[in-house]
């Protein structure tokens, strides 16, 4: 189906009207991201003012547990709407229906799991539970529920929607969490607030499916939601086999290191977040086309998009991560004081990770329906992690169990590349944008020799320090980048390209 502008219409996907371009919505998504990561940085630096250690710790174990929930309970089901939804026709309600359903199911079983009757119920579980009056128990529940709100808005291409909502729900959240922790300074109000968050977000959900076009009469089919099922729970297993390997060298760092030294490592992962905020809204705003256009059978436009998304997250992620690895020993004495200037060989090879994340392509094997070889992928990679992870810690210390995500990232998208290509009929190396790449990773290793060699002409304060490494790092860097030919990268990754037989889209794919 054809469009008269450079998007794709969506009267297929409920709604009429033309779509909002990949660029623009890639825009959108990163923005509000990149505002939402900073809120959720800002909470933990007001609550371990606000609450005492004991407190302090059983927020960290909440934020713990509800990250291992949203990693297994939802089941890949809200992400299976990118695939389902375009394909759907008048079943959408159906699709959503299901989701939904699935949803609501798990909730109610991570709720009993973490609840005192749960046979995996431990003492740090009882305590929290009982220092929040069983809310704790209440909001991871509702969290799991909430993970359709991720992905239904942006399925159906209702990107303002979206992002406005959710700006607008995490500065609240972050008034109301900050607001209990400064006046009651007990983890029970703080988890009230959280309840009340989760709540405001049912409510906005059940909005959305009010004015969202062809109706909210949502239903569930059994035999439906089985097959959406069959194609999510791959993708699921081995979506928990990655979350598995991020969380290997933790695991292995919290064995084989005393507490005081295992914090240093998580102080240097805490930059691993920074791949997500750039990366996840342009894999979102991608998923919908990459679906269309793979179920039109349009392999080349398959392509270009490959292309032009991982073209896009290298402009802006690359340098990013580059500018962070420079300024890691300033960062690290500024934010988290000198004591933990151990963390900053662990937050460069984990800030190597972001940088590799950049030119990504297993995001897009749900859209190609490589669940199964996904899966396979990520058991690999996860027995990889752990082995070599393992090998580093004993072998080079704290910045040696980094090392078992970083390999096993790169040889899995390796492997990512060479099954995506073989689908598209490409080599694998077509798979990535190498020209602009290598000019933007040139450019960035240039400004990070150059600042580098400035570097004692700015003292030894550290505030000094950053400003005038990170002032020499983005001049050298914006300088050789132009003088390299980004400009015309840049105007070939902004315009237009078409492919024969489907609409076109609003950027073309930068050099291969």
């Amino acid at each position: 189906m054809r469009a008269n502008s450079s998007t794709w219409r969506a009267t297929d996907m409920g709604r009429a009207g033309p779509a909002m371009g990949v660029s623009r919505s890639a825009a959108f998504l990163t923005a509000g991201g990149m505002v939402e990561f900073a809120l959720q940085f800002l909470l933990p630096v007001i609550l371990v003012r606000q609450l005492d250690p004991d407190g302090f710790g059983q927020y960290r174990y909440l934020t713990l547990m509800l990250g291992t929930a949203l990693a297994l309970a939802p089941a890949f089901m809200p992400q299976a709407l990118y695939y389902f939804l375009p394909r759907a026709g008048g079943r959408q309600l159906t699709v959503i229906g299901n989701a939904a359903a699935w949803l609501a199911c798990m909730g109610l079983v991570v709720a009993f799991l973490v609840s005192p009757v749960s046979p995996l119920a431990g003492e740090l579980l009882g305590a929290l539970h009982r220092a929040t009056h069983g809310l704790s128990a209440l909001y991871l529940g509702l969290s799991v529920l909430l993970t359709i709100v991720t992905t239904l808005a942006i399925a159906e291409g209702r990107i303002l929607w979206h992002c406005s909502t959710e700006l607008a729900l995490a500065l609240l959240r972050t008034a109301l969490v900050a607001t209990a922790a400064v006046l009651s300074h007990d983890i029970a109000w703080v988890v009230a607030a959280l309840v009340l968050d989760a709540t405001l977000r049912l409510a906005v959900l059940a909005a959305y499916l009010l004015t969202r076009p062809g109706g909210a009469r949502l239903r569930c089919e059994p035999a439906s939601l089985l097959a959406q099922l069959r194609y999510a729970l791959p993708f699921a297993a081995g979506g928990s086999l990655f979350a598995m390997r991020a969380q290997a060298d933790g695991w292995i760092a919290a064995s084989a290191m005393p507490p005081q030294v295992f914090a240093a490592f998580t102080i240097g992962a805490v930059v691993l977040p920074v791949a997500t905020l750039i990366r996840q809204p342009i894999n979102s705003a991608m998923l919908p086309h990459l679906n269309r256009a793979f179920a039109a059978g349009a392999r080349a436009e398959v392509h270009a998009l490959l292309l032009k998304g991982n073209g896009a997250a290298t402009l802006l992620l690359a340098p990013l991560a580059c500018a962070l690895i420079l300024l890691a020993p300033e960062i690290v004495a500024l934010v988290y004081t000198e004591r933990y200037l151990a963390a900053v060989p662990v937050m460069r090879l984990y800030l190597l990770l972001v940088v590799l994340q950049s030119v990504a392509v297993g995001f897009a094997m749900p859209a190609l329906d490589m669940g199964r070889l996904a899966l396979r992928i990520n058991l690999a990679g996860l027995a990889l992690s752990v082995t070599l992870s393992l090998a580093g810690v004993h072998r080079f210390g704290l910045a040696g169990a980094a090392l078992g995500s970083v390999a096993a990232f790169l040889l899995c998208e390796l492997a990512n590349a060479r099954a995506v290509g073989k689908v598209l009929e490409r080599p694998w190396r077509a798979m990535f944008p190498l020209r602009l790449a290598g000019l933007v990773l040139g450019a960035c290793v240039a400004g990070i020799l150059a600042a580098a060699w400035w570097a004692p002409a700015f003292g030894a304060d550290p505030w000094r320090s950053l400003g005038g490494k990170l002032g020499v790092y983005a001049a050298a860097t914006l300088v050789l980048f132009a003088a390299g030919g980004g400009l015309g990268e840049l105007r070939r990754l902004s315009a237009p390209f078409a492919v024969a037989g489907v609409a076109p889209v609003a950027v073309r794919p930068p050099s291969a």
